[in-house]
């Protein structure tokens, strides 16, 4: 599935990333959640979770990020910058 449902499902964690990116394993499960302007069409407000970011070596715990952006009329904000 296109939300990265089944790598959840298979746990895998032994994928190593290929340029800076996880092509399969926990590492690649993301969640987005989006809103839109229902007259427009337009997005407004996205957030990306990463549950499975990177693990601690030390605990073996996972650490999880998100990012964030919301642009509606002329506010344009983000967690990350361009």
């Amino acid at each position: 599935p296109a939300d990265s449902t089944n790598e959840y499902i298979g746990g895998r964690e032994d994928v190593p990333p290929v340029d800076g990116i996880a092509p399969a394993g926990l590492c690649s499960a993301t969640v987005l959640v989006g809103a839109y302007d229902r007259h427009t069409g337009c997005p407004v407000l996205g957030v990306i979770n990463e549950p499975f970011f990177r693990r601690d070596p030390l605990t073996r715990r996972w650490q999880g990020r998100y990012h964030w952006g919301v642009a509606y009329g002329a506010t344009r904000l983000a967690s990350l910058s361009p």
